[in-house]
């Protein structure tokens, strides 16, 4: 009984650690309502997909082929990932000044977003051009997976959070464009970061 206490113990502080470290996306926050210069990358994993599949096999989705990109979560094209991007500290910059958030390249603090993850709705041109026999007409879930961390002049990290959003009805994306569940996502990321640094 006792080893039973102490493992269901052992199991509440790891999961209250790993709350801890990752954070909920309300966890951000600036010391006072400092001016924030805003920095957006985009994974390394992210990265990689931009031409290639996954590294790691599993996660490949579907993948039947090396040139299955669309289900193999690949293929994505470094112009679109790099528009994703400037998507993200676009709505971040809209939304701060909405919240009375200042935003400024020499300011002492700074919100670096990774870009984590993102899946398209809708084949991109890179998959496409990978499958001849893909077409703009099909249609998945997609979404996207960010993480964000403030840090002060000295490097130090103050807060971090993270955030995704994922499409999971399937018939809520019909008439979608290529990247509509992906930009939802980055909108809501938006939103949520704003409020979350104004309070």
């Amino acid at each position: 009984m006792r080893k039973l206490i102490l493992a269901a113990a052992l199991m509440a502080l790891t999961a209250a650690l790993a709350t801890a470290k990752s954070g909920a996306p309300g966890d951000l926050h600036l010391p006072g309502l400092q001016p924030v210069k805003i920095t957006v990358t985009i994974s390394d994993d992210l990265l990689h997909r931009a031409d290639n599949l996954p590294e790691k096999f599993r996660d490949r989705g579907q993948a039947r082929s090396r040139n299955d990109g669309w289900s193999g979560n690949g293929y994505y094209g470094l112009r679109d990932l790099n528009a994703l991007k400037d998507d993200v500290a676009e709505e971040l910059s809209e939304d701060f000044a909405k919240a009375n958030i200042t935003v400024s390249d020499t300011a002492a603090y700074e919100l670096r977003v990774t870009l984590v993850d993102a899946k398209p709705t809708r084949p991109t041109f890179k998959q496409m051009s990978k499958q001849p026999g893909l077409s703009f007409q099909s249609l998945g879930n997609g979404g996207a997976t960010f993480e964000a961390q403030i840090i002060d002049a000295s490097g130090n990290v103050v807060s971090r959070s993270e955030y995704d959003w994922y499409e999971t009805r399937f018939g809520d994306n019909i008439g979608s464009s290529t990247w509509s569940d992906a930009r939802r996502a980055i909108k809501r990321f938006s939103r949520v970061t704003a409020k979350s640094l104004a309070q």
